[in-house]
């Protein structure tokens, strides 16, 4: 199996792991011990499609029975059909059926992704909902995954206790905006994160990507419900412009007055959080004026991360026939935002040099051990254990973590 792209298909992968594991199946490193290969796909811009593409192809050729799941499954199909006509589809809404298609079964219902074997690792992504309540005039994702279904909180709770007791130690709640989780089920994301807080055991929960809209109509309560220790003080919260013109065209519903108003209540509740946000340069009709108010938004804001996209017309949507901008405006744009964007990153990291963090270390990366403190910072650290809470000293900084020397075990 591999897979691309966001949390979601993540979160849909270990299900659909364990799902295979569960009925006897076996999960090989390459494709040619392989029976079959499934492939979770991304077509969230035109680059990502295209790479998606090419390997769907190589795939076809080295295994005797490819599924294509993900995205471009539902949101593409006739797209995957030419270049692997025999290619089995299988939706997002629809990954619980990976056995019965592997055994040539077509016939598809829906169940909410809980209560189902999963692949259960260190870190593990659950899905809270699937779909979106907006229908963003750019966003591919809306027909990939429809309108939103969110799942009911006992049983997501249940999947988090299980996985908590497994050895999982992040827990990442994922789905297209987390802070509309609910709406369609008369609860919300506070009221989830607080369930989910409550479960016994060391861990740490991340909260996935927030629509501004959402997250705005929930904010006293959001913030409030981040007080737990258990939640990494993390904000991801795209603002894709600060234009009012381009926003209303992205079809976005906030400005950028609101956008500011929950990063300062939250970074006033939480000084040492990390803020995350994405921005996309040279969407149709971007004026220079346009792009400047989105560069003074991120000098203003200074976020600790910024994803910086140049627009990429997607079919099915309002944007695929808007007017593109010339691709050498959309590279000096996304290259002139990515350089200031870098300098702020590595400035807010820089005055992280000397404080000393709590860290969950996660991972092993070219001889260090890869953790997160609890605004979910990422450190490198030259010794400690997989799976353990640390305490470390930051000693330097790039743009992207910090270097740590290790203290102690907590």
């Amino acid at each position: 199996m591999e897979v691309y792209g966001c949390a979601a298909n993540q979160g849909d992968a270990s299900i659909m792991q364990g799902i295979l594991m569960q009925h006897g199946h076996e999960l090989v490193d390459n494709v040619r011990e392989a029976d079959a290969a499934i492939i979770v796909t991304c077509t969230v811009v035109a680059t990502t499609e295209q790479r998606m593409l090419n390997r769907i192809k190589e795939l076809k050729d080295e295994t005797n029975k490819i599924v294509v799941a993900g995205c471009m499954a539902s949101a593409q199909p006739e797209l995957v059909k030419k270049v692997a006509k025999n290619a089995i589809l299988l939706p997002p809404r629809y990954v619980h059926h990976i056995v019965d298609v592997l055994n040539g079964g077509k016939k598809y219902y829906f169940m909410p992704k809980v209560g189902l074997p999963r692949k259960i690792d260190l870190r593990l992504n659950i899905p809270i909902a699937d779909g979106c309540i907006y229908n963003c005039s750019y966003c591919i994702t809306k027909k990939a995954r429809g309108n939103l279904i969110s799942y009911p909180i006992k049983d997501i709770v249940r999947d988090v206790k299980g996985a908590v007791e497994k050895g999982c130690k992040e827990i990442r709640l994922t789905c297209q905006d987390t802070a509309s989780y609910g709406k369609d089920i008369g609860s919300n994301l506070a009221e989830l994160i607080n369930e989910v807080a409550s479960i016994e055991g060391e861990f740490r929960i991340r909260v996935g990507m927030m629509h501004p809209l959402s997250a705005y109509k929930i904010i006293d309560e959001l913030i409030d419900a981040y007080s737990d220790k258990k939640v990494y003080k993390f904000l991801h919260l795209p603002l894709q412009s600060a234009s009012p013109k381009i926003l209303k065209a992205m079809r976005r519903g906030y400005n950028y007055e609101m956008f500011k108003e929950i990063v300062e209540a939250f970074r006033k509740r939480y000084p040492d959080s990390t803020f995350a946000t994405d921005i996309i340069v040279a969407f149709p009709e971007e004026s220079e004026e346009d792009f400047e108010a989105s560069v003074e938004a991120i000098r203003e804001l200074k976020p600790d991360v910024t994803n910086i996209t140049r627009f990429s017309p997607r079919p099915h949507t309002d944007a695929w026939k808007m007017r593109r901008m010339p691709t050498q405006l959309a590279k000096e744009r996304s290259a002139k935002l990515t350089c200031i964007a870098n300098e702020i990153a590595y400035e807010n990291n820089r005055k992280c040099i000397g404080k000393i963090y709590n860290a969950l270390l996660l991972e092993k990366y070219k001889g260090y051990l890869i953790g997160k403190t609890d605004s979910y910072k990422s450190i490198f650290v030259g010794n400690g254990e997989i799976g353990k809470f640390v305490k470390v000293k930051a000693i330097d900084a790039t743009p992207t973590h910090l270097n740590a020397t290790y203290l102690n075990s907590n």
